[in-house]
């Protein structure tokens, strides 16, 4: 987390961060995912791919309230 301390001493407020799901999980034990954007394809895949959010397991599940969806050619875009 010293990118963000750093970035924040540096006046940065806000950091949209688009890593994967490795990347994600690191934020999301630390607390600071305030916001989640996620989209949904109109296509069924299957694999071994990472899920949004991967590494250590939460204490719990983050309680998320929707904000915002939009649809455009049957994608699915949402804000959390």
């Amino acid at each position: 987390m010293r990118a963000l301390e750093e970035l924040g001493r540096r006046g940065h407020r806000q950091v949209l961060a688009g890593g994967g799901p490795t990347l994600n999980g690191v934020l999301a034990l630390a607390g600071v995912i305030d916001e989640l954007c996620l989209t949904v394809a109109p296509a069924l895949a299957s694999g071994d791919a990472k899920r949004v959010i991967a590494g250590s397991a939460l204490p719990a599940p983050a309680a998320m309230a929707l904000r915002s969806v939009l649809e455009d050619d049957g994608m699915l875009f949402l804000r959390y």
